[in-house]
């Protein structure tokens, strides 16, 4: 019978009632002759719907109504922090048993998923106690009604999906875009149907028949085999039920069989000598391999078989609507203990990168989202493939195109980022030249080399901004200590830190220094000097004269004058001798760092405003002044792209990310100063969405202090070298069982990712034309 017409009839009685009731309120239904009429035609019209496909009939906050028996359904999809396969544990089966035997509605569907990347499980059920409870375990949110319609409808296995912006989307997504667009129930409906004529001729049914005396399932692996498909559990903890079920057994064994097993069967689990749950499976499967039917059901402690009989009704019904009570069978509840187990990592609403898991399913990651500060450790053997890794992860931050060299999302605009990568031996050269080579990218490179190399220790911004005066005059107060040890001389002491601030800041305030002129330039900063003489400036001008503001830097003393003021006080006779003691230290120290030509000049770096900045610090390896050179560089860019996070917060938005790629970071921790000075940093640096990424053979070439303060460590193992590499991060980070599963499961080019919430691996999808530009082997072209 036509749906519609039933419809139409039912308006029509209802319309003729309400008519009648309008002209005689003492009109009874019940007695009227409508009610002949209207009664089998509503009971009809229930009977049609109940019995036809499963249907969405409304869509609430966190749940749906259907044409099902108990109308509300509820799900949640099992994920988690990690990838690492996790089982329910056994209390809280035991648990739910318990709290659902007594409830018509205690029963759930347990859900797997697999249509090529897209890899999810789910659980369903029409007992709000029984989601919320496992909600609570997983700590999950339920999904919400729309988010619900739109899963049944994947499970129809006629949808498709796509990679864009680092996460992965469904092709088609039921949701209701404008006013009159019809209710998102319609188009399931609509949608339901093509997918059930499709699935009439593509998908296959196995239907479990019995369990298998298997200890624990293998989920893990069950996504590792080749097939497109959903495997629905129907679960049923219901004491009722299984109290019937046993029945039915029963009676059939009295007419044809032994009837003592059920009869002890029975007698056992009304004396509750055992917890018992009714099981019936059922894998709608599109694609797979013949040989995967018995992996699949090894993998999931039952056995399928091909099934023919009742196929339209399971295609048309779906489990939560039918399923085939003959192939109900009972288990124990410790059936269900190591069943369902989550191995799929929560996706990210701003993921920064993203790949697959050990399964090829999905993953995405975002390094400040995730975590408390946004800083990286990536930890690799020679070998293992961290620059390849750390130049992917750059690439999928800005969203590189190799054929191009287009970076979508490279910028200074909200939900942009900006590159600043600090290169020993060469391993950026080509992934640099290509973003190079697209005219649209702001690129600039910085080479080593002495020459080009000079930096004012005490340039600082002015007065006005006094936080931003402290910092700086910390940082380069703590960077004079770091050149100090560079050469083997002691630190500044706290009495010579304390005199170098007074100095500075009566310096600055009193302009108590040289005023120097431009014929001042010529022999150390020769690119000045001839630009102010090709602007008109005489040699005798005084810099402090000069009108263009890109020249403000100098207008700043230098680190002679600092030394001059410090003598002079340690020959002043009013203070005490301890205090002129100090002074006088102060003034040799700086003046040892004057004398090394490095530190004394007006700054002769020019770190541009730019998008992508590399600098290759190769040349400075050997230099025993390595770290404080890598340390006034890193300052230079710092500060600018601080200034630009200041403004961003100054007209309230969100500052672009900035992914500072440090390779061989051992070489800076050669001083121990450096340490002390860099944990600042690091604290400081997340608030300016400074994202520091420090590349290392060993956790322990990074001090502690620090590597706490990177919520991201990344691992890269060898096969080889995988024993020796997680022996070396328990002695520096005693790390904990579920990071030492991960390394240990950790396969050849897989990031094994220790954050924050646990731990996860992931391997990147890297083609040959990307290769061709990360590789850093010699042998390679």
């Amino acid at each position: 019978m036509n749906l519609a017409l039933l419809t139409l009839a039912g308006v029509g009685i209802t319309g003729a009632y309400f008519g009648y009731k309008k002209k005689d309120p003492s009109v009874s239904i019940s007695n009227c002759f409508l009610d002949k009429l209207a009664s089998p035609l509503y009971n009809l019209f229930v009977e049609y719907h109940s019995n036809s496909l499963f249907l969405v009939d409304s869509i609430k906050e966190d749940y749906i109504l259907c044409n099902t028996p108990y109308d509300r359904l509820y799900g949640i999809e099992i994920t988690s922090s990690e990838n690492i396969q996790k089982y329910i544990q056994a209390e809280k089966i035991k648990e739910l048993v318990r709290d659902s035997k007594e409830s018509e509605d205690g029963f759930f569907y347990y859900v797997l998923f697999k249509q090529e990347k897209c890899q999810k499980q789910y659980i369903f059920s029409h007992s709000k106690i029984i989601i919320q409870s496992l909600a609570n375990y997983f700590d999950l949110r339920l999904l919400s009604g729309l988010e619900l319609t739109n899963v049944l409808y994947n499970l129809f296995l006629q949808n498709n999906f796509y990679q864009e912006d680092k996460q992965l989307k469904q092709a088609l997504t039921i949701k209701k875009d404008t006013l009159e667009a019809e209710p998102e129930f319609l188009s399931f409906k609509r949608l339901a149907k093509q997918a059930i004529a499709n699935n009439h001729k593509n998908v296959k049914l196995f239907q479990a028949y019995k369990h298998l005396e298997i200890k624990q399932s293998e989920i893990q692996s069950l996504f590792s085999l080749n097939f497109k498909g959903a495997i629905w559990f129907y679960i049923d903890l219901s004491s009722s039920h299984i109290k019937n079920h046993i029945s039915r057994l029963l009676n059939y064994a009295k007419l044809v069989g032994d009837k003592k097993p059920f009869i002890e069967l029975e007698q056992s689990y009304h004396n509750k000598e055992c917890d018992l749950a009714l099981i019936n499976a059922v894998a709608y499967l599109e694609k797979y391999d013949e040989e995967i039917i018995g992996q699949l059901g090894s993998s999931l402690k039952v056995s399928f078989i091909e099934k023919e009989l009742l196929r339209s009704n399971h295609l048309q019904k779906n489990p939560i609507k039918f399923r085939d009570s003959e192939f109900d069978f009972l288990v124990k509840e410790d059936f269900l203990f190591n069943f369902i187990a989550s191995i799929h990592k929560k996706d990210t609403f701003k993921p920064d990168i993203f790949g697959v898991d050990k399964n090829g399913g999905f993953i995405n990651y975002s390094f400040s989202a995730e975590n408390d500060n946004p800083h990286i450790a990536i930890i690799a053997k020679p070998g293992s493939g961290k620059s390849v890794s750390k130049q992917k992860i750059m690439a999928q931050m800005i969203g590189l195109n190799f054929s191009n060299g287009i970076c979508l999302n490279l910028g200074k605009e909200i939900g942009q980022v900006r590159i600043r990568s600090y290169d020993i031996g060469f391993s950026d050269e080509k992934f640099i030249n290509l973003i190079k080579s697209n005219p649209n990218n702001s690129v600039a490179h910085i080479e080593s080399d002495f020459y080009g190399f000079s930096y004012n220790l005490v340039n600082l911004p002015s007065l006005d901004n006094m936080e931003l005066f402290e910092a700086d005059l910390q940082f380069n107060i703590d960077l004079a200590s770091v050149i100090l040890e560079s050469q083997n001389a002691e630190p500044l002491s706290i009495a010579e830190v304390a005199h170098f601030k007074e100095i500075v800041k009566k310096v600055y305030k009193t302009k108590q220094h040289q005023r120097y002129r431009v014929r001042d330039l010529k022999q150390k900063t020769q690119e000045a000097y001839n630009k102010l003489l090709s602007l008109g400036y005489e040699e005798v001008a005084f810099l402090d004269t000069i009108e263009e503001e890109e020249f403000d830097y100098l207008k700043k003393p230098l680190l002679i004058d600092i030394v001059k003021f410090a003598r002079k006080e340690s020959a002043n006779m009013q203070l005490k001798e301890e205090e002129r003691k100090d002074y006088e230290s102060l003034a040799r120290k700086l003046d040892s760092i004057e004398k090394l030509d490095l530190f004394s000049s007006f700054d002769k770096i020019n770190i541009a405003d730019v998008d992508v900045l590399s600098m290759d610090l190769n040349n400075f390896k050997e230099s025993s002044l390595f770290t404080p050179i890598f340390l006034a560089i890193f300052q230079k860019t710092y500060l600018k792209d601080r200034e630009f996070a200041l403004k961003c917060k100054r007209e309230n938005r969100p500052a672009p990310k900035l992914f500072y790629a440090i390779e061989e970071a051992k070489n800076y921790f050669r001083i121990p100063y450096f340490t002390t000075m860099f944990e600042k940093v690091a604290l400081e640096a997340r608030k300016y969405n400074v994202h520091l990424c420090f590349v290392v053979q060993n956790a322990e070439h990074i001090p502690l202090g620090i590597l706490k303060n990177l919520d991201t460590r990344i691992f890269l193992l060898r096969p080889d070298k995988k024993l020796e590499v997680i022996q070396e991060a328990q002695e520096a980070l005693k790390i904990p069982k579920n990071v030492e599963i991960g390394l240990l499961n950790t396969n050849k080019h897989e990031l094994c990712i220790w954050y924050s919430s646990g731990v996860f691996n992931m391997k990147f999808e890297i083609s040959e034309e990307e290769m061709k530009v990360f590789s850093t082997n010699p042998n390679e072209i």
